[in-house]
């Protein structure tokens, strides 16, 4: 589901931040001048001096990762809309609600029932909370399909 999807970005999200930072790193190490000591025999040698200072943050300084990989490494992965409304604010804000009593009593009229309406209107969700509600579940289960726009009762 969509759990097992957002855990397989984020790990495939890790994975390429390490390698990135596994290869600046190696990159910096290949950068450091392997053999210190030999200005220090000859001052006269050609090219900088490296300083035990200078190489000892090596592979700890501030890397230049392009901005759109900061952009998505730095922000939390967000799964749906937030909403500074209560659950029972939001449950009556979804269409189905106002045919809340309709549908209890087509339920109780009908032994099947199948309801078309738009992706998102509460018809998994809200249709079996209401009949479990008004007592439905004392009898046994509440059976409902999922396809899309179609909710099965």
């Amino acid at each position: 589901g969509s759990l097992q999807r957002a855990a397989m970005t984020q790990s495939a999200l890790a994975k390429e931040r390490r390698e990135l930072k596994e290869q600046q790193q190696r990159s910096e190490m290949e950068a450091v001048p392997k053999d210190l000591s030999r200005p220090w025999e000859d001052p006269m040698a050609q090219g900088d001096r490296q300083l035990a200072a200078e190489v000892k943050g090596t592979g700890l300084a501030a890397r230049d990762v392009p901005e759109w990989k900061q952009k998505a490494f730095g922000k939390a992965t967000a799964y749906g809309q937030r909403s500074s409304l209560s659950i029972a604010e939001q449950r009556k804000n979804l269409p189905i609600y106002k045919l809340r009593e309709q549908l209890i009593q087509a339920v109780n009229d009908n032994q099947f029932m199948v309801v078309i309406g738009e992706t998102g209107s509460g018809k998994t969700t809200q249709m079996t909370q209401y009949l479990a509600e008004a007592g439905y579940t004392s009898r046994g289960k509440i059976g409902c399909t999922q396809p899309r726009r179609v909710a099965a009762m």
